[in-house]
C-alpha cells in the first residue's frame, strides 16, 4: 500500500532558517550505535564545531544486522542540520575518511535539501535524560506546552545509546496536528538533549501508526 507524507496547512510558505546539508557516503559497514563516534570524527576535521550543541547530525540509515553493525548502501548519507548561513562551512568534509568504529567511511559532495512543514514528523531517538517513560513523557509534554504547541504525541520504542557521558536511553516520537510554523519550529530546534549525537531531530513521518515498533 502505498504511504504519503500528511502536509500542514499550506496557506503561506513557511521558509526554515536550517537546511540540512547531505553528503553521499561511500562504506560498507558502520556501528549501529554510532553518533558518538561519528560526532568525534566530525569535530577532528572541523574543530571549530567543538562544543556545540546546535548542530543536528542525522542518525545514518541502512539495513541492520544481528552483529549491531548497518550494512551501507549505495544510497547512504551523512545529513546534519545547520543553519543555513553555516551550510557551506561543512564542507571542509568534503573528501574527508571517517573512522567510525574501525569501519572506514569516506564522505562524498553535498546538496542542501530544504526543511519542510508537515503536519506530521518523527524522530527515531529522542531523550531527556530520563529512563522511564513516564518521565520522559511528562518532560515531552512540559516543553511542548512551553512552546504552546498543543499537538499529539506518540511515545515507541526504547533505544539505549552511548554517550562521552555514558549511556542514554531515548525513545522514538511522533508528533501530529502541527501547523506550518510548529513543524518548522520543531524541526530546527528539536526537542530534548544530544543533537549532535542524532536525537531530537524531527523528519517527516509517513503515516499516523506509532513509530519505533
Amino acid at each position: 500500500m502505498t504511504q504519503e507524507y500528511w502536509p500542514a496547512s499550506d496557506d503561506t510558505p513557511v521558509v526554515a532558517a536550517s537546511v540540512d546539508v547531505v553528503f553521499h557516503l561511500d562504506g560498507r559497514e558502520i556501528p549501529f550505535d554510532h553518533g558518538h563516534l561519528l560526532w568525534a570524527e566530525i569535530v577532528r576535521i572541523l574543530p571549530r564545531f567543538a562544543g556545540r550543541t546546535d548542530i543536528g547530525v542525522h542518525p545514518i540509515r541502512g539495513s541492520v544486522t544481528e552483529n549491531d553493525t548497518i550494512i551501507l548502501s549505495r544510497r547512504a548519507n551523512l545529513t546534519l542540520r545547520v543553519k543555513r548561513e553555516e551550510a557551506e562551512s561543512l564542507h571542509g568534509l568534503i573528501g574527508a575518511t571517517l573512522d567510525l568504529g574501525g569501519h572506514a567511511v569516506t564522505v562524498g559532495q553535498p546538496k542542501e535539501k530544504e526543511l519542510m512543514p508537515y503536519g506530521a514528523i518523527h524522530a527515531y531517538y529522542v531523550t531527556t535524560g530520563h529512563e522511564a517513560e513516564a518521565d520522559f513523557a511528562a518532560d515531552i509534554q512540559e516543553a511542548l506546552k512551553t512552546r504552546n504547541i498543543p499537538c499529539r504525541m506518540v511515545c515507541g520504542k526504547a533505544h539505549v545509546l552511548n554517550s562521552a557521558g555514558g549511556k542514554v536511553t531515548t525513545y522514538s516520537l511522533a508528533l501530529y496536528n502541527l501547523t506550518d510554523e510548529q513543524s518548522i519550529s520543531l524541526q530546527e530546534t528539536g526537542l530534548g538533549l544530544y543533537r549532535e549525537l542524532g536525537c531530537g531531530l524531527f523528519v517527516p513521518h509517513k503515516s499516523f501508526a506509532p513509530v519505533g515498533g
